[in-house]
Parts: C-alpha cells; sequence; structure tokens
C-alpha cells in the first residue's frame, strides 16, 4: 500500500513531466513561428535598379539597368521586374545607382523630351525662354540650376534731346536656370554655348522678361548660394561717367530749361499755376491764377 509520501512523489514527477512536455510544446510552437517568418523574410522579388547613377532627363537605356532581389515584405510601390518594359522611358527625377526605378521618377509612356521640362516646374511658377549668344550666356558657363540676375537695357521714358536716353537695370535676381538649349541636366559642368536659356520665373516676373527681350537682356551668374537681393538706381551713360542717379536726373531739369507745373492751391482757394526758370543753382518762380 502507497504511503502519503510515495504518493506524493509521484504526483510530483507527474506534474514535472506535464510541465516539460507542455514548455517543450510552446517551444516547439514559438519556433515554428519564427521559422515563418524568417521564411517569409527571406522571400525576395526582382526589381529593376539603377546600374549606374542616372541623371534627371535621361532616356533609359539597356546598359543603365539591372535586377536585384528585393525582400517581399518591403517592396517599393511603382516598382517593376522587367527591365526592357522601361527601354527609352525618360527619368523625371535622377536615380542614385541601386535604387529602384520607380513609376514616380519617370514621365508617362509617350512622354517625349519636350514635355519633361513642365515636370521641373515649381507650382505657380512658369518656365520662360530668352534668346543668348556666348556674352548674354556668361560664355557658356551657365548650367542647368545656376543662379542669375537679369539685367536690361531699355531706353529710358524720361527723354532729353540730344541725350543717351539709354539706361541699365536688374530688373530680376535669384531666377533659377531650368535649362540651356534642349539640355536639362549637366553633370560634367564644361561650358557649353547654347542659343537659347530657360529660366524660372513667377507670372509677374515673366511679363517683366517678355518684356525686356525685346531690348537687350543680359544674364549676371551668382554664387549659387548667394539669395541676397540688391537695391540700385540703374545706371546710365551719365552715371558712368560719374554723373547724377537716374532717379534724380529724371527728376531734375537740365539746366536754363523752362519748367511749366501746376503749384496745387498755394494760397488761394483755386489751384495755381507757376513758371519755375533754372539757370544753374538758382531758380527763380513765378506764379500765375
Amino acid at each position: 500500500m502507497a504511503t502519503p509520501k510515495t504518493t506524493a512523489a509521484a504526483i510530483a514527477v507527474a506534474a514535472l513531466f506535464l510541465a516539460s512536455i507542455a514548455a517543450y510544446l510552446v517551444y516547439d510552437y514559438l519556433s515554428a513561428k519564427e521559422r515563418e517568418a524568417t521564411s517569409a523574410k527571406m522571400e525576395v522579388q526582382q526589381v529593376v535598379v539603377a546600374a549606374v547613377d542616372i541623371p534627371f532627363g535621361a532616356k533609359l537605356q539597356p546598359v543603365q539597368l539591372k535586377t536585384a532581389g528585393w525582400p517581399k515584405s518591403s517592396l517599393p510601390a511603382g516598382f517593376s521586374a522587367d527591365p526592357n518594359a522601361l527601354n527609352d522611358r525618360l527619368t523625371i527625377a535622377a536615380i542614385p545607382a541601386g535604387s529602384p526605378v520607380l513609376a514616380s521618377s519617370l514621365a508617362p509612356a509617350n512622354e517625349g523630351a519636350a514635355g519633361v521640362l513642365s515636370y521641373i516646374i515649381p507650382q505657380g511658377h512658369r518656365a520662360v525662354t530668352v534668346a543668348v549668344n556666348e556674352v548674354v550666356g556668361v560664355a557658356g558657363f551657365i548650367m542647368p540650376d545656376s543662379i542669375v540676375d537679369v539685367v536690361a537695357t531699355v531706353n529710358s521714358p524720361y527723354k532729353s534731346a540730344g541725350t543717351d536716353n539709354r539706361i541699365s537695370k536688374i530688373i530680376l535676381q535669384n531666377i533659377k536656370v531650368l535649362a540651356i538649349g534642349q539640355i536639362l541636366d549637366q553633370k560634367e559642368g564644361k561650358p557649353v554655348t547654347v542659343p537659347t536659356v530657360t529660366l524660372d520665373v513667377t507670372p509677374d516676373q515673366a511679363e517683366k522678361l517678355v518684356i525686356a527681350s525685346e531690348n537687350k537682356v543680359q544674364l549676371i551668374l551668382k554664387h549659387t548660394g548667394d539669395k541676397d537681393e540688391t537695391k540700385t538706381g540703374g545706371a546710365t551713360v551719365a552715371t558712368m561717367l560719374g554723373g547724377a542717379p537716374p532717379a534724380a536726373a529724371a527728376e531734375r531739369p537740365a539746366a536754363g530749361r523752362v519748367v511749366t507745373r501746376s503749384s496745387g492751391k498755394p494760397s488761394g482757394k483755386e489751384p495755381g499755376i507757376y513758371i519755375e526758370i533754372i539757370k544753374g543753382d538758382k531758380r527763380t518762380r513765378e506764379e500765375f491764377r
């Protein structure tokens, strides 16, 4: 007959056995789940990636593309699995080597090179093209993404008989170059002489640039990091030779000229007219009511 001690020992052994079985089952279950998760992570999909650095505006060629295994658990949106399907597609963003070639980096399949420019114009801005020569284009050193100021040389509205009425004035500052000729990306940095330059401007700036283009326009190349704007009064032949600033010259009549002006309400109720005679540094004035 079993004693209380032997019964307790048997129960303890049985409990330990059952606990061992339960622990093993839990361990086996967790191990299976871990193996499943590892297996899922190891499943890969072939994705088209850039074999080399691909610049903006490039037409994709087979030599620029390759496939690479990509975890199925983290496939990027818009990926492609077939390099041949991307032949001759135009890029609208630079693609670093090793990065997946995504739909968001490509123009529509039937989009021509001329349409690519529309993808890089900032919202609310416009692209305006101006004709340039080697001098206006800063000897070919203006490149896409260069920052320029625009100087226009026009005839001053303040005309004086017998004088040169031309005035040169910076009309636009900190303007980004979108393209030179039909080149949207110039990584080599070599001087390129082109017949046109396309600029990124606001609608208001576009209006000024278009009317300025009917006269003489000059581009001034700036340091990329220089965003300061400079206020200038413009330059005329007179100021170039050390004369008065254009603003002062426009307001001041030449010596010996007679100027007739309205004097507003000098003393009475009715507006008056006066004649101002300037001779050298002396002025005389006569009023008529």
